[in-house]
């Protein structure tokens, strides 16, 4: 079985569930990407037997160039999301215009109907597994919410120890 894994960071390390998993794939994942990158990942999806798919954050707004992370070996393709704008806007001026536009001109019905269509883009690609380790809350179409996993299990490695990684990787057999 051949395997094309995409997504956010709690998939982007291979050391993590990724290598558990024993089975040979491509992991095109990144870290602090947004649901359009992911989508964007997708690449020659008929040559796989299965593609997983990890979802991310509705929350995560578009960009082309992160003030912070641009430079960033391991999060070149960075999006905005609040927590990590809140982090930075008290050093980074261009982050404070970004906190700004959260705060002021955000729409966040706009933000979820665009996430929502591109899960949906998403979940229909024949022999998709779909995941995610995001709030259920604000996940709940995606049928595989690992977030009390993540929750209990934190660590450095796509954001989990070793229980949680190993964990994950056996959820995720039983679905392959």
């Amino acid at each position: 079985m051949n395997i094309l894994i995409i997504g956010d960071s709690f998939s982007a390390n291979d050391d993590g569930w990724p290598s558990m998993l024993s089975i040979p794939h491509d992991n095109f994942s990144e870290n602090g990407v947004g649901e359009y990158k992911i989508y964007k990942q997708l690449k020659d999806a008929d040559k796989y037997d299965k593609i997983l798919v990890n979802h991310t954050s509705p929350w995560r707004v578009n960009t082309p160039y992160h003030p912070v992370h641009y430079k960033n070996k391991e999060r070149p393709n960075n999006d905005f999301i609040m927590a990590d704008v809140e982090y930075h806007c008290k050093k980074v001026k261009d982050m404070r215009l970004v906190k700004k536009y959260f705060n002021k001109f955000y729409d966040f019905e706009y933000q979820l109907g665009i996430y929502n269509l591109l899960v949906e883009k998403l979940m229909s690609i024949p022999n998709s597994i779909h995941i995610t380790f995001h709030s259920k809350e604000d996940t709940s179409k995606i049928p595989n919410n690992f977030n009390s996993i993540w929750k209990k299990n934190q660590g450095n490695i796509n954001h989990m120890d070793y229980k949680g990684n190993y964990t994950v990787t056996q959820l995720i057999k039983k679905l392959l």
